[in-house]
């Protein structure tokens, strides 16, 4: 056996990695396809933001918060937005991704015995393997997940609009419940005097002989309206719950009465409504990204019919003879192999059902994309129904029936202080303006609401609006 101090053949590694490095660079520059980095400041700020928001103490909700400062909150806070916005600028770095080659592989190879040559003893070879997918291959996946982003992005529009249409919705089903409550206090305090002037004017005997008496008929009322007070009540602690849900506040935390700006009259036709839903609409938009999507893919899918290639390069690292054998030509160098493979798309089955799949998966988008088309018309056309609706019941109670219910009122009222009026008949006045009034109040707060759901469906706010929208003529 001949030892040697210094080996050279160590020295010749050393000296050949930079060389393999190199070489897997330049392959990878000359093949990569250019794809635009997000930055991921923005992603890493709105974390960080919703971080911080939930560790600052919860805001004070006492009193009348605007409902402007209760959306900033859901958009600040929400953790559905939150997810939404991450997911999004997540799907920014797709295209990176899928755009880039995979990692290349390096290889180290021993012989299980020195095999001698005339140059000298091969010790172990060294390599660096590159695969290479088509180039058009590269280019189509980091498209479709350009593509796909855009639908994240539309999805996170999606869920900021839906969660600030509940917002507004809380807001307007508390001030109706805030509203009700005191309608029903102003009248308990009457039905509380009518029982007293009842109680003091009828007899024992009157009792006994007329159990549906005007005093059995204000105690009832008055137990009646006692109950839709504790149902008002409940009801309002639900919806603060809700409410403290969409704004991801503690449990607990003070919620008063919303402070609500009239809501503007709709004023705009359907037709001229669904022309900007179909412009607007993020389902709509998501379904047409899908159908975009897909027939990439079955492009891509026609592009397995192409090969795919491989590069390398190796070097068997060989010793030098001992110098008793001599020095022949070429003595101790190495052995060095450039490697260029291809795959054989041969499997001609295989990859015609890839390109029917795909084809068949794009009718299905484009489908889809038909089915959002006509649901958001359905859509629209009920929910313009139910903003309708609430305004003409809006308009009925507040212009005609309450107006006269007041009227009928006071009416029974003078009679009964002239004694021409019984009790009984202010009683009934009572009931039934009460009851005009608390329908005026939920009619009021379902077309608030159902202005907001109108707006989801459109895709945007009503006011303003860039569109040319014609006036309804059957108003």
């Amino acid at each position: 056996m001949i030892c040697h101090a210094h080996n050279p053949t160590r020295t010749r590694i050393t000296a050949a990695l930079p060389c393999l490095l190199s070489a897997l660079v330049l392959t990878s520059c000359a093949v990569t396809p250019r794809t635009s980095r997000a930055s991921p400041s923005s992603a890493d700020a709105a974390g960080r933001s919703a971080k911080n928001e939930h560790a600052a103490p919860p805001p004070d909700l006492r009193g009348h918060p605007p409902l402007a400062a209760l959306l900033r909150l859901a958009l600040d806070r929400n953790p559905r937005i939150g997810a939404a916005r991450a997911r999004a600028a997540a799907s920014r770095e797709n295209a990176t991704v899928s755009g880039a080659l995979p990692d290349p592989k390096i290889m180290l190879g021993w012989y299980e015995s020195s095999v001698q040559t005339r140059v000298g003893a091969q010790e172990f070879s060294a390599g660096i393997q590159q695969r290479i997918p088509y180039p058009t291959k590269l280019r189509l996946r980091a498209r479709i997940d350009r593509v796909l982003a855009g639908r994240e992005t539309l999805l996170y529009e999606s869920a900021v609009r839906d969660v600030l249409v509940e917002v507004v919705r809380a807001a307007h089903e508390l001030a109706y419940l805030d509203r009700a409550a005191r309608i029903s206090s102003d009248i308990g305090a009457l039905l509380e005097r009518y029982a007293a002037d009842a109680a003091a004017a009828q007899t024992a005997a009157d009792r006994v002989r007329a159990p549906l008496s005007e005093l059995f008929r204000a105690e009832t009322q008055r137990a009646q309206l006692d109950n839709d007070r504790v149902v008002l009540a409940e009801l309002r602690a639900v919806e603060e719950e809700n409410l403290r849900a969409l704004l991801a506040l503690p449990a607990g935390t003070p919620v008063g009465v919303p402070a609500i700006d009239p809501v503007p009259e709709v004023d705009l036709s359907y037709e001229a409504l669904l022309a900007a839903a179909r412009q607007h609409s993020q389902e709509l938009r998501a379904a047409g990204i899908q159908a975009e999507a897909a027939a990439l893919r079955t492009e891509l899918a026609r592009q397995s019919r192409r090969p795919d290639f491989t590069v390398g390069y190796t070097q068997i690292f060989t010793d030098d003879l001992p110098s008793s054998v001599g020095s022949p030509a070429g003595n101790g160098e190495d052995a060095r192999i450039f490697w260029l493979g291809f795959t054989l798309p041969v499997w001609g089955s295989k990859n015609a059902a890839a390109i029917r799949r795909a084809r068949r998966l794009e009718d299905a988008a484009l489908l889809d994309r038909q089915n959002t088309a006509t649901r958001l018309r359905a859509r629209l056309a009920r929910v313009w129904f139910s903003v309708g609706n609430a305004r003409r019941l809006v308009q009925l109670y507040e212009t005609v029936l309450i107006p006269r219910a007041e009227q009928a009122t006071r009416t029974a009222e003078d009679l009964r202080a002239s004694g021409k009026g019984t009790l009984a008949g202010a009683l009934e006045t009572t009931a039934i303006l009460h009851n005009f009034r608390l329908a005026a109040a939920r009619a009021r707060a379902d077309y608030g609401r159902a202005v907001a759901q109108l707006e989801s469906v459109v895709g945007q706010p009503l006011e303003p609006t860039p569109f040319a929208l014609k006036r309804r003529n059957n108003r």
